[in-house]
């Protein structure tokens, strides 16, 4: 009998959707309004839309009421009832408050691609159009274990601001056996409302690992717990083969856990058991369940419902009082249902029609109380409003502009401002006048703002296309609108119609209208869902429009959408994946009883009361408690500071009550010297446009700000109008000269943020004041910019503030580093305490704030202006509850103070606060006290600032302390500290502030350790506090490390804590990464650009060993390979080594700490800076306790690395060596004292010490003060000083160096005497030493005066006189004795007669004398740098200069060139200096080979020697005065050398060597320079002697320039050397580092490792001869500017951990080792190169024949280019040696370097470094412009993809979907096991299963092998049924009757 046939599935539900469209609103009428400007990169041509309407009225609706027959014929003939059409109770409209919407369906498959995913759109739209809090979904379909579904359910709905959370199951016990799609599976997603209350450890899937249901579990108030469960019962299936979820969940109760239970019954079963368990324990219920049954006649339902059970209410059915109806599309029955225990309130539910969902079920819909789920209803979040001005979308901004502009003109708003100004009267009127003027403007901007454009929702992206049918339903809402009598224009309406295409569009009949808009939404869906497919090509044909007109501008702005949205798209999704988790706006706040119990704020009155009560009402009180708040204070002051007392105190004269407060005083007297410094109101109150407007320029317009609503982008968009900007710089100005604050600016707005995730304690919350724009804006100029300029211009910036431009907290941090090693060199008692302060910005008294800011030159008018709107402030307050309505406001008689957080002068405020409290607190003496060890000079710095955090230091190193006293000191100057804060109306927060003691003690061997102070009670530190107690604060021990300022140390040396930090921030990214399912090249630049940059910071300061940060992330990037397509079996040694070497890539910290360090030595090592001094400092401890070289960093760390303390110094020296690395330090004060003089301890060595002895020795030769051998001879130089044979008296000093301290054990004296003696034996030296070259360092004991006749004896800090006994030349005798210690006379050896009788043995001649140069060329030769006036000549007079600069006739012009055509690597200059009057003329010439030449650094290097010679003439002439005019026409250099800083050179900056040069030694000349800048080439527009002098004389510099580099041409450049005065260098090899150099440093480290790895038994790539003959830095370069994942497959492939079977055979017992194509070989990444079969090797060929194509495009010498393409085509069967000239020099050792190298080598990019010099030797002599490093790299990439080519044939013939390797083998195996049961037979099947042996295995080879995989399961499970049923037979015939 015939079936009829069924209408399909799919076309079935694609009707019922369109039905469903009834119920949906999603294109509001709102949304669809038309704008000017749909989008920034074209307008729309509206007459071009008439195409798409070409079919008229009258068709259209006849044509749409027949697809409405045609649907509901459709439906009819399906077998769709009625009842699936219609809504089951009433349709959800939008969510009211307090509810919680829950959705229910089952979603028949749910793809798991993100883009071009119809169904997933759907359910989103659902999701935001019903504003859903949980989707609940079953039957998803996704094998969850497949590599393709790598988007978990959180990512798939993610896109909206509500946070999302998901929990997903699928049958995990098949995942292997299916593919993507799996049958069955559930899921659900929580959007937002309920995240706080989401317990994500109790949520989950249940334990069976079927996926059968998941729960997700709400925790809220008194215990109450909301479990929501979702499940999906398997519908019966007889089909044992099936893939269904019946079938899959028999399968696994079969086979694992012996249990023939129908899957259907263990489903409910195991389900209703587990709810009665949660509902036995209180949890309240809600159950989501496709039961594919009868949810109101069959078990399930009953059992859910029972009363005496779970007692739970089918929601739906109890809400709307009638029974469910079908709920599939073809059913009759409900077979799905909702319920709920009756603790859940319902207040809405209902079903939608069949077709409103995404699945062939119908939709459910559940509103339930939220009070009843968690116990109290979550506050609904807030959020602001867009903004409709957006400067960064064309023509807006314009349009803006033009409203305003004309409004502001209209109403005459500046005028009225000047008038006010003009003619205002008194502050108050003006006042007035001024706030009526506000107020209009803002009215104005705000209208302005409203009418710029309109703002799109954006679901639709922009195309023409979308824009067609968006407009069309624009028209048509306007044809129903004049239906309605809304709209009169007849004939706009109809020409907008016309433009639309639409004709007759007033004679549409209102269904008509309908119809049409139905179809309108249609499409508008349409292009919602693949939208983005039209807009890229939107964007890419406007591009190509842009490109043929050749619009750049156009072409720009467009490139920069495609980019902005290519980059949005790809940072939200590794946002997403592995952002952190940071605070949110509160809805909860908690604040401390006094009983220790919290007390909480729930709603938003609440809340808004604890946070005023709490951070308004104590917070900026707090500076109350300043001594000025307080009596006389008070009244003297007041809250402004502008009275007579104030102008006493910046006077200097005020009576300071004898009583007052110490701390307050000393401010008063610090104000006052200040005060006299900096000029009076020197810092102008004067806003004039260009400093308006440079001030919006670079601000970011999506800052927040105002409680006005006048953003950030109202004054940026202002900024193109001289009206707008005048219009505000005009105001701030009124109100600065004047000194009052506007009422707007008496508003702010205070957000509440949680400072940490989930903590909601008043006292942990962030409150950031948004002040107006500006308001601030016009601070941050005064303060921020104009104070500090001051502030920096009189030279009170101090060097402890870290906050200031130019430096860093990194800085901050390094010198904190740098303390504890000096007080660990010196080893003498040291403190240090980190202190911090109680909310700075917020306890600031006003008074003291006015004091100092007028002492810094700000007028009093403008601190009123700044600080009124402070004390008047009213404080509204943002939080998730929105804007509140109150605000809190100080009282009448005690105003609010400090400068608030967000304030704009705030920072500025601090540091000049800062500034001043440091100036009185060094004025008492306190802070630590540097001293150079060889130079003695001397340094103060008291501390390490950084904001709040400061970290107080006490050392002296001028003289000893005990460890009390430093204690003392300690004490006394934190509390000093602390009372210039009081004094400020701040405080210490004891809780936070900690300290250190440190002191040392040794051992009776001599070693040193710390002394455990901390445990003694007597070294208790205090703080004092505003009340006038004491606090005591923690004790740290020495080796406890702690963070400040981001960086962990200790004043052991600990990097414990350093190591540990960098392990745990990787190890939680890896942890993210492998959580956030990324795509492998998403891991590798995440870990670049987000891991990398986390760790990097303070690496720089981390002293830890070499080896100890080469091994540090050894197992975190083991983590790492997997996830990145990396096998985590690699070799160790290929991880961290660069990928530029054909290594992994990951960092190596050990290289990037040596970066570091280098970068920070080249930046601070010489300067004035606080890391620069000790830095200095300890480079000479180093240099004192190595005592072997005067390079101590190029001495041997291996040999000697053990005499000396570990610091960062010797951390550096240790990574310096390893990697032969120079470091060349020129400003050590510091020589041999005699001609033939030695190092002492490398004399030692020379006798032949081993390294324990001379750790003896160099403790005993520290405590006796000895470095050289001339230290221990007598005066004459040839025999041993026998005071060294004793040991020094501690009280005594034997130099004049200061060593560290010692104290050597017994046996280390008794070494140490017998070591010297063998160094100056009995005898004397062989050699004596030469004459003195000066007096040295050593204390000479004895000195004599023969002339005067005597000599003194120096003993016990005393002098004896000794003179002459009569009749006697050697014999002396005691005259006088105790006489005061005075250096007189030569130094001399004696030998005691008796107790006052002594003979002189030897006496030392004079010291050889100095000669002073005379000439300027003598003292440039002093400087060193000889290379750089190798060509210098003078003209006239050899010091003519003097008398020009004196008579200020001096001109000096330098130009530099750089020509990289000729050579890339030198940048040559010429300078010249001339005397306008004829004096004379000095000029020169130099080139300079560096990496880093360019024409800039030319410029630079020209003006350096300028500055030299100019410095040279003031040697010669101290008081030099006079002027001179350096000209240039580099602006940029001459900008850069004028604004230098003081100290340092700025971070990052480009060519310091030079900078810091004259920025050292050329910045105090005692007369003036003038700079001037001159335009380039004057000489080519005009005639040479039509120029001024000054440009004539450039000209001659360029040309004299270029001169130079010709001459170069061909040559071989010089080894670059140091500059004259440069204090340090660090050298690469022949090249010197500068800042900027980083990456030199890294390719030369990693090309020794490198060198290592590849000669490494585990790599075994290259011999360390191979690997020298590769040209590695084409390869380097090459690489590193591939893709990454070309980089990590050109790593897998050298290295030979590629996926290749015998690589796969490793870890996959019985994987086929050979390989996949010639099925012959092993298969290694050597043979995919060398495989014969005929396919590969036919690729091999076509790739080389396309190398050669690239080689002929580029340039290539012929003859290299047929050597070379010979080479490769001979696949490793031919000799480069076979192919060349023989007698060719250069071809033969192209030969011998590339056989060396081997093919495959080369096949993998790794060229030999004689193709490179052969092919730039061809390039220079050709034409082409094409550099040799770009033809290297770009062969490299070339030969690379040859190779790659190979394994893209290889992987498509292995892992085609049908017909690849791995699944033929799969396929195989398949085979085999069904043959297998096949040849079972029917035994051990149950006749029901006989037909599952009936399998054509000849599908097998068209398939994918699923179904016979499935096909397999079955029949082992059949096989296991019938044994199970077998066993319980035979158990049941045995037991018993």
């Amino acid at each position: 009998m015939g079936q009829m046939n069924r209408t399909k599935h799919g076309k079935v539900l694609s009707a019922l959707e369109k039905r469903a469209l009834r119920y949906k609103n999603r294109f509001s009428r709102e949304e669809l309004k038309d704008g000017n400007e749909i989008d920034e990169t074209g307008t729309i041509a509206t007459e071009g839309l008439a195409d798409e309407d070409s079919v008229n009225s009258d068709s259209r609706g006849e044509e749409k009421c027949r697809a409405e027959i045609l649907q509901q014929e459709m439906l009819e003939a399906s077998g769709v009832s009625d009842d699936v059409l219609k809504v089951h109770g009433v349709a959800p409209g939008s969510k009211p408050d307090g509810v919680f919407r829950l959705v229910y369906e089952n979603c028949n498959g749910l793809s798991n691609k993100i883009s071009d995913n119809d169904k997933l759109e759907k359910a989103r739209e659902i999701n935001d159009e019903l504003e859903v809090d949980v989707a609940c979904y079953n039957e998803h379909r996704q094998n969850l274990m497949h590599k393709d579904n790598r988007n978990g359910f959180s990512q798939l709905f993610r896109g909206g601001e509500a946070e999302v959370r998901s929990v997903a199951a699928h049958n995990a016990h098949e995942g292997k056996e299916t593919g993507r799609v799996q049958e069955g599976g559930t899921a659900m997603v929580l959007f937002g409302q309920l995240i706080e209350q989401y317990d994500f450890e109790a949520s989950g899937r249940e334990d069976s690992g079927l996926g059968r249901w998941v729960v997700m579990v709400f925790r809220g108030e008194n215990g109450i717990t909301t479990r929501i469960v979702c499940g999906y019962n398997p519908c019966y299936n007889r089909k044992k083969q099936s893939k269904t979820s019946y079938q899959q969940a028999r399968r696994y109760y079969i086979t694992k856990e012996k249990d023939l239970t129908c899957p259907r019954k263990r489903f409910r079963d195991d389900l209703i058991n587990q709810l009665v368990q949660w509902r036995e324990e209180g949890d309240r219920l809600i159950v989501c369940l496709d039961a594919n049954e009868d949810i109101y006649t069959k078990e399930i339902g009953r059992r859910l419902t029972a009363a005496d059970g779970l007692g739970m209410n089918e929601v739906v059915g109890e809400y709307t009082g009638s029974r469910l109806g079908a709920t599939y599309f073809r059913g009759t029955k409900p077979i799905d249902g909702v319920w709920a225990t009756n603790d859940l309130q319902v207040v809405g539910a209902c079903v939608m029609p069949a077709g409103y969902g995404i699945g062939d079920h119908r939709l459910f819909v559940v509103d339930f109380r939220i009070d009843s789920m968690v116990g109290v209803t979550p506050p609904k979040i807030v959020r602001l409003a867009a903004r409709r001005l957006n400067t960064k979308i064309p023509h807006v901004a314009e349009k803006y502009q033009a409203i305003l502009e004309a409004k502001m003109v209209e109403h005459k708003l500046n005028s009225r401002l000047i008038d006010a100004e003009r003619n205002g009267g008194s502050v108050e009127e003006i006042r007035k006048k001024v706030n009526g003027v506000d107020r209009d403007s803002k009215q104005y901007m705000i209208h302005a703002e409203a009418k710029c454009r309109k703002i799109k929702s954006g679901r639709i992206p922009f195309s023409p296309e979308a824009s067609v049918w968006i407009r069309r339903r624009q028209v048509y809402e306007s044809l129903l609108r004049r239906l309605d009598g809304k709209i009169r224009n007849r004939s706009n309406l109809r020409r907008s119609a016309q433009r639309c295409g639409i004709s007759n569009p007033l004679k549409l009949s209102r269904r008509e209208i309908h119809q049409r808009i139905e179809i309108c939404e249609e499409k508008c869906k349409y292009f919602e869902r693949h939208g983005h497919r039209y807009r890229r090509k939107h964007l890419r044909d406007r591009l190509a429009v842009a490109r043929k007109n050749g619009n750049k501008v156009a072409e720009e702005k467009i490139m920069a959408i495609i980019q902005r949205e290519k980059e949005r798209s790809f940072w939200r999704r590794m946002n997403f994946a592995m952002s952190k988790r940071t605070g949110r706006s509160v809805t909860m706040v908690q604040r401390e009883t006094s009983d220790g119990g919290l007390e909480e704020a729930r709603t938003q009155e609440e809340v808004e009361h604890m946070v005023w009560e709490e951070i308004h009402g104590k917070r900026f009180y707090l500076a109350e408690q300043a001594p000025i708040c307080k009596g006389r204070l008070r009244g003297d002051f007041g809250y402004m500071a502008n009275t007579t007392a104030a102008k006493a105190v910046l006077a200097g004269e005020y009576d300071f009550p004898l009583d007052g407060h110490q701390g307050t005083k000393d401010i008063f007297d610090e104000v006052a010297r200040i005060w006299s410094i900096v000029p009076k109101n020197s810092v102008s109150t004067d806003l004039r446009r260009p400093a308006w407007k440079e001030k919006w320029r670079g601000s970011y317009e999506k800052t927040s700000s105002s409680l006005s609503g006048l953003h950030f982008g109202h004054y940026i968009a202002g900024t193109s109008s001289e009206i707008i900007s005048h219009h505000h710089a005009l105001k701030a100005s009124i109100c600065l000269k004047r000194g009052f604050s506007i009422d707007r600016w008496k508003g702010g707005m205070t957000c509440i943020l949680e400072k940490l995730p989930g903590c909601c304690l008043v006292t942990k919350l962030r409150a950031i004041l948004l002040m107006e724009a500006d308001y601030n804006a016009k601070n941050k100029i005064i303060y921020g910019v104009r104070m500090m300029d001051n502030a920096r211009l009189h030279k009170l910036m101090q060097e402890e503030i870290y906050s200031e431009q130019g430096r860093t907290a990194e800085d901050g941090a390094l010198a904190k580093i740098l303390f504890y090693d000096l007080v660990r060199q010196t080893r003498w008692p040291a403190s240090i305490a980190s202190i911090d302060a109680a909310n700075c910005y917020d306890s600031i008294a006003h008074a003291i704030a006015s004091l100092i800011f007028q002492a810094f030159g700000v007028p009093v008018e403008g601190v009123q202006a700044m600080l009124e709107a402070i004390q008047d402030m009213k404080y509204f307050l943002r939080t998730a509850y929105g804007d509140s309505k109150g605000c809190a406001q100080s009282k009448i008689e005690i105003k609010y103070q400090g400068l608030c957080q967000g304030n704009g002068a705030a920072p500025a405020g601090w540091a000049v606060i800062s500034i001043t409290v440091l100036r009185a607190h060094k004025r008492k003496g306190h802070g630590a006290t540097f001293m150079c060890p060889i130079s003695k000079v001397r340094s103060t710095l008291a501390a390490i600032l950084f904001v709040d955090d400061c970290d107080m230091l006490h050392i002296n190193m001028v003289e000893e302390e005990s460890v009390l006293e430093t204690f003392v000191n300690m004490q006394a100057s934190v509390k000093n500290w602390g009372e210039l804060l009081i004094a400020t109306g701040g405080a210490y927060k004891p809780p936070k502030c900690f300290y250190h003691l440190i002191s040392f003690v040794w051992d009776r061997n001599g070693n040193w350790d710390y002394d455990q102070n901390h445990r003694k009670e007597e070294y208790q530190l205090s703080v004092p506090m505003p009340d006038g107690s004491m606090e005591e604060i923690e004790h740290l021990p020495v080796t406890e490390s702690r963070e400040t300022l981001g960086v962990w140390s200790s004043p052991a040396g600990s990097t414990e804590g350093a190591m540990t930090r960098i392990t745990s921030k990787a190890r939680e990214w890896v942890a993210r990464a492998k959580e956030g399912k990324l795509r492998r090249r998403d891991v590798w630049f995440l870990m670049d650009c987000q891991l990398w940059l986390r760790l990097n910071y303070g690496l720089c300061c981390n002293t830890a060993p070499f080896e100890q940060l080469e091994n540090c992330l050894r197992k975190e990037y083991c983590d790492i390979l997997p996830i990145g397509g990396v096998i985590r079996s690699s070799p160790a040694p290929i991880r961290q080594m660069h990928k530029g070497f054909y290594g992994v890539g990951c960092p190596h910290l050990g290289i990037e700490c040596l970066i570091g360090q280098v970068s920070k030595l080249l930046m601070h090592y010489g300067c004035g800076s606080n890391v620069g001094i000790k830095s200095k400092i300890s480079y000479r401890r180093l240099l004192l306790e190595l005592g072997m070289s005067f390079q101590p960093l190029q001495a041997s760390f291996e040999k000697y690395g053990e005499l000396v303390t570990w610091c960062w110094m010797v951390s550096l020296w240790e990574k310096c060596e390893k990697f032969g690395i120079k470091v060349v330090v020129s400003d050590v004060e510091l020589e041999f004292p005699r001609e033939r003089d030695k190092w002492l301890m490398l004399e030692f060595v020379r006798v032949g010490y081993c390294l324990k002895d001379l750790r003896k020795l160099n403790r005993v030769r520290l405590h006796q003060q000895v470095l050289f051998l001339s230290d221990i001879v007598n005066a004459a130089g040839s025999d041993l000083d026998e005071r060294y044979l004793r040991k020094r008296p501690r009280a005594e000093k034997w130099s004049n160096l200061a060593f560290p301290k010692e104290k050597p054990a017994s046996a280390d004296f008794r070494l140490w005497a017998i070591a010297i003696r063998r160094v100056v034996p009995a005898g004397g030296l062989a050699l004596r030493l030469g004459r003195r070259m000066h007096d040295g360092y050593k204390h000479w004991e004895w000195r004599i005066n023969r002339r005067e006749q005597y000599l003194l004896h120096y003993t016990g800090g005393e002098m004896n006189v000794y003179e002459p006994v009569s009749n006697s030349r050697r014999r002396w005798k005691i005259v006088v004795a105790g006489c005061e210690q005075e250096t007189l006379g030569q130094p001399c050896s004696v030998r005691m007669q008796d107790e006052a009788t002594v003979s002189v043995v030897a006496t030392a001649d004079p010291p050889v004398p100095e000669e002073k140069p005379s000439t300027i060329r003598e003292v440039l030769g002093e400087w060193g740098g000889a290379w750089l006036w190798r060509s210098l000549k003078v003209v006239g007079e050899e010091n003519w200069i003097l008398d020009a600069i004196s008579a200020g006739t001096c001109l000096a012009v330098a130009d530099g060139s750089y020509i990289k055509e000729i050579t890339k690597d030198a940048c040559p200059s010429g300078f010249v200096l001339e005397c306008t009057e004829g004096r004379g003329r000095l000029i020169g010439s130099f080139p300079e080979a560096s990496k880093d030449a360019c024409a800039y650094r030319g410029e630079l290097l020209g003006l350096l020697a300028i500055h030299l010679i100019l410095l040279a003439a003031n040697k010669l002439r101290p008081d030099l005065q006079g002027k001179v005019e350096i000209v240039s026409d580099c602006l940029g250099a001459l900008s850069r050398i004028t604004t230098l800083p003081e100290n340092r050179i700025p971070s990052g900056c480009k060519h310091s060597d030079i900078l810091k040069v004259i920025m050292i030694h050329c910045r105090q000349f005692t007369f003036l320079t003038e700079y001037t800048h001159v335009d380039a080439h004057q000489d080519e527009k005009e005639a040479y002697v039509n120029l001024t002098r000054k440009s004539q004389l450039n000209c001659c510099m360029d040309s004299l320039a270029k001169k130079v580099i010709w001459l170069l041409m061909g040559e071989d450049l010089p080894a670059q050397e140091m500059l004259p005065l440069e204090l340090v260098a660090v050298f690469v090899g022949r090249e010197k580092m500068t800042s900027g150099s980083e990456d030199n440093i890294r390719f030369w480290c990693h090309r020794q490792l490198a060198k290592e790895t590849m000669a490494h038994k585990k790599v075994k790539v290259f011999d360390e001869t191979q690997f020298e003959e590769v040209h590695w830095r084409s390869c380097y370069g090459a690489l590193v500017a591939a893709p990454r994942m070309f980089q990590i497959w050109a790593c897998k492939q050298a290295m030979g951990v590629a996926g290749t079977n015998e690589m796969q055979a490793r870890y996959t017992p019985g994987h086929d080792k050979r390989c996949p194509s010639c099925n012959d070989a092993i298969e290694t990444c050597g043979h995919v190169l060398t495989c014969e079969e005929e396919g590969r090797v036919d690729i091999l060929h076509k790739s080389i024949d396309l190398l050669e194509r690239w080689m002929d495009d580029n340039d290539t010498d012929e003859k290299l280019r047929d050597v070379l393409i010979a080479y490769a085509h001979g696949r490793g069967g031919t000799r480069v040696l076979e192919l060349v000239p023989r007698r060719d020099r250069d071809y033969l050792l192209l030969a011998r370097s590339m056989d060396c190298i081997g093919w495959r080598r080369f096949m993998e990019g790794m060229i030999s470094k004689e193709i490179v010099k052969i092919q730039e030797e061809y390039l220079s002599q050709s034409e082409s412009r094409l550099t040799i490093r770009k033809w290297s790299e770009g062969l490299v990439i070339k030969l690379l993809e040859v190779t790659h080519g190979q394994w893209l044939y290889r992987n498509v013939q292995v892992h085609d979907f049908k017909t690849g390797d791995l699944v033929s083998k799969r396929k195989e195996e398949l085979r085999k096991a069904l043959e297998d049961q096949i040849e079972l037979g029917e035994e051990g099947l149950a006749n029901e299963d006989e037909y599952l042996l009936d399998i054509n295995l000849d599908d097998l080879d068209d398939s994918s092998g699923e179904d016979q995989a499935i096909w397999l399961l079955a029949l082992k499970a059949a096989r296991e049924a019938q044994r199970l049923r077998d066993r319980n037979a035979a158990l049941a015939s045995e037991a018993p009757d």
